[in-house]
């Protein structure tokens, strides 16, 4: 006779030490994290260490790093260490992960905790509370922790009105022990809401001592950047970031050091809130969105004309101020006029802190009949943000006066009547001469045919093996066709500001292909400069003011879709043209 309960006793034993075994295991893991610093300066870096440690670590899940107010989380400067030690005679091992981080907005924050599965099971670290602080604000205990240093984003004016110029200030702060030898800004700032334009006189970044707080520091001005709001209220300039390389200075000179110990850093500005006022309202004049001080003239060419013939009425408007916002001015032409598609032409200077130059407006007009026409006078108005009003300039009236051309005389069609009797008689018989088979046309075609042909094979084998192994041939051979394309794109859309996408991007894909240039990071003014090097001035003109209509129709009120046709048209042409010349 079999006894059960000896035996299920057993078992119930087993499971007992089984489970203590394995809660002796789970309780030989440990995960912790911890912020290297909990009271952080915004712009500086901070690293988060995620320790993992125990006697027997089969697996280990990394942790996922979720969002965090805060912090913005540098994902491509995840570290890893080792670790290993014997604990009362028993081997322990330990694995840190490290997760860069940089400090955003002046704040109170808890990092939350994170779910790590070690061995199969699932283990929670502790939340975190951390402060992020202002750099400008230090107070008396935090002095001694201020950051070495930091980057700054400082607007020139805080408070400007839509369309009025304000230079943003990229401003590099370092105390005296810290050596900064380089600097790069981040590709890809924008400023939503404004219009941006690169300062051309960069110049080496000079530093000057200050005092924030009774902590002394350097300061430097690293990029300077005009922008233009092109809205009211309230806009906020995103973190500019900067990639410096730094070391501290040895407070006595070690001569075998030989420059090294430098560091390279991450550094993010805070993000800047700017109020941007309404423009007043304008009376009885035309305003073009011009802010800034300008003078505008127009003129009329020719003042003679013949019934047919155009006639142009340039509006130029120079100056200091807004030039790439303003739009073209709307006139009252009388009816017997014909208006056809204005054309715009800019040239835009970016010296000494101040956007400038100067933008012409024409209109190409055409008389179907003859007589005076007048176009009366005008007053423009712009606005002049340190009169902090607006300035009127009265435009002359403009006297057109057209003829009929005395060259042009009626014609009438005049019939003439020919006589003509046909020749009637005997036909004469010529007999044919004998030819030379030589002399046969077909015999030559069907001896040269074999030749031809495999001539063509080769040409057209040459030009495969070029196409498949020489991507510039390849590309430049490819250019049109693509470009037809997307100007085939922009023909379809029904949405003007798309449709001068596709432009920019069928024109800036056909020149990159052609002349075999970077299909990225070049400006307007390098690709007309690589067309007017192949020796056409006009293209290279006519590229780079189609190229800058394409920018500016995003922040610029609609145009029609007539307008639009136009340019693609327009587009094409210089496609053809410029494929002739590369």
């Amino acid at each position: 006779m079999i006894k059960t309960g000896k035996g299920i006793g057993f078992i119930y034993l087993l499971i007992f030490a089984f489970g203590l075994l394995s809660g002796v295991k789970a309780q030989d893991i440990t995960v912790s994290a911890a912020l290297t610093e909990t009271n952080i300066f915004a712009g500086e870096s901070v690293r988060l260490d995620v320790t993992i440690s125990g006697q027997s670590l089969n697996s280990i899940d990394r942790p996922q790093i979720p969002e965090t107010p805060g912090l913005r989380w540098l994902s491509g400067s995840t570290s890893q260490s080792t670790n290993y030690s014997y604990i009362n005679g028993r081997p322990s091992v330990s694995y840190t992960y490290g997760y860069s981080f940089i400090a955003q907005n002046p704040g109170t924050y808890t990092f939350p905790s994170l779910s790590i599965e070690v061995n199969g099971e699932l283990f929670q670290t502790e939340t975190i509370t951390f402060k992020v602080l202002d750099p400008e604000n230090i107070d008396q205990n935090n002095a001694a922790r201020s950051p070495d240093i930091y980057v700054r984003l400082e607007p020139s004016n805080d408070n400007p009105v839509v369309g009025e110029q304000v230079i943003a200030n990229v401003v590099l702060y370092f105390k005296s022990e810290v050596e900064v030898s380089s600097y790069q800004p981040s590709p890809g700032w924008k400023a939503e809401g404004f219009w941006k334009e690169d300062l051309e006189n960069r110049q080496q970044a000079r530093t000057n001592s200050t005092l924030i707080n009774g902590v002394r520091y350097q300061r430097a001005v690293l990029l300077q950047q005009a922008i233009f709001p092109t809205k009211s209220g309230e806009l906020t300039l995103s973190p500019f970031e900067v990639v410096v390389q730094v070391r501290k200075r040895n407070r006595r000179r070690d001569i075998f050091s030989f420059g090294l110990g430098q560091e390279r850093m991450e550094l993010s500005s805070l993000p800047v809130k700017v109020t941007v006022r309404p423009l007043p309202d304008v009376d009885n004049a035309v305003f073009s969105g011009a802010v800034g001080k300008f003078e505008i003239t127009r003129t009329l060419e020719p003042s003679e004309a013949f019934v047919g013939e155009s006639v142009e009425i340039k509006t130029s408007i120079s100056g200091q101020g807004n030039i790439p916002l303003i739009v073209k001015p709307e006139y009252n032409y009388p009816e017997a006029l014909e208006l056809y598609d204005p054309q715009e032409s800019s040239s835009i200077t970016r010296n000494n802190q101040q956007i400038g130059g100067t933008k012409t407006f024409t209109d190409i007009v055409i008389a179907r009949n003859e007589g005076e026409y007048v176009i009366p006078e005008q007053r423009f108005a712009y606005y002049d943000p340190e009169l902090k009003r607006y300035r009127n300039i009265t435009l002359p009236m403009l006297t057109l006066d057209v003829k009929r051309d005395p060259r042009l005389a009626n014609s009438t069609t005049t019939e003439y009547r020919f006589e003509i009797t046909p020749m009637t008689g005997l036909a004469n018989w010529v007999p044919t001469s004998k030819s030379h088979l030589h002399t046969k046309t077909w015999v030559w075609v069907l001896l040269l045919l074999p030749i031809a042909t495999l001539a063509g094979a080769f040409v057209i084998r040459s030009y495969t093996d070029r196409m498949n192994n020489d991507t510039a041939f390849a590309r430049s051979q490819k250019a049109k066709e693509k470009a037809f394309e997307t100007l085939g794109e922009a023909e379809k859309t029904d949405d003007i500001k798309t449709g001068y996408h596709f432009i920019e991007k069928a024109l800036v894909q056909f020149v990159t292909d052609k002349l075999n240039l970077p299909q990225a990071g070049l400006s307007i003014k390098e690709l007309s400069n690589a067309i007017e090097e192949k020796g056409d001035r006009e293209a290279a003109k006519e590229l780079k003011w189609l190229l800058d209509k394409c920018e500016t129709i995003s922040y610029a009120p609609n145009t029609s879709q007539e307008g639009l046709n136009a340019d693609i048209e327009r587009a094409k042409v210089l496609i053809k043209k410029v494929g002739k010349i590369a």
